[in-house]
């Protein structure tokens, strides 16, 4: 029984490791930070996410070769921002869009350099988790149940001699 046990415990640990390093992939690559939040955030120059929505009457700029100027909503912040990358092909006013650049902190300018997938993730991780829970779940019920029936097995009588109706009795 012991060893049962040990296969779950090393199952639910993988399971735990592999949502861990999701989740710190999430973080790392996927994840979008406020406007709030990138304006109050100290001088630093690394690149991070923001996601707002482009306002009405701001969008200028020649979008066709890669450059424009807009500004990006979110609530009541708003921030300018310069885009200077590949064309948008799909960028227009009360569009909302994900940036990948840095705030210039002295004109409070986003620099976008790229732009990304909207992520609307949670659906989907809540889906692969209920998904996850309910088919491990069901393999160790399963699991529970073929022990049980091994026990009954094993504690029950196996072999019996034959009996021979037509052997020669002495």
């Amino acid at each position: 029984m012991t060893g049962f046990y040990a296969r779950w415990a090393i199952m639910v640990g993988g399971i735990i490791l592999l949502a861990m390093m999701t989740f710190q992939q999430y973080q790392r690559d996927l994840s979008t930070i406020s406007l709030a939040t990138v304006l109050n955030s100290p001088t630093t120059s690394e690149h991070v996410r923001i996601q707002g929505m482009v306002k009405s009457g701001t969008l200028t700029g020649a979008i066709e070769e890669g450059q424009a100027t807009f500004e990006l909503i979110d609530g009541p912040t708003t921030l300018p921002v310069e885009y200077a990358g590949p064309p948008l092909e799909n960028i227009r006013e009360l569009k909302t869009m994900v940036l990948i650049g840095h705030l210039h902190h002295e004109t409070k300018t986003f620099k976008a350099e790229d732009t990304a997938l909207i992520n609307n993730f949670g659906f989907v991780a809540a889906a692969y988790l209920v998904t996850v829970i309910t088919l491990c779940w069901a393999m160790f019920a399963m699991s529970q149940r073929v022990m049980v029936l091994f026990k009954e097995i094993k504690d029950e009588k196996l072999y019996e001699p034959e009996h021979e109706p037509l052997a020669n009795k002495e």
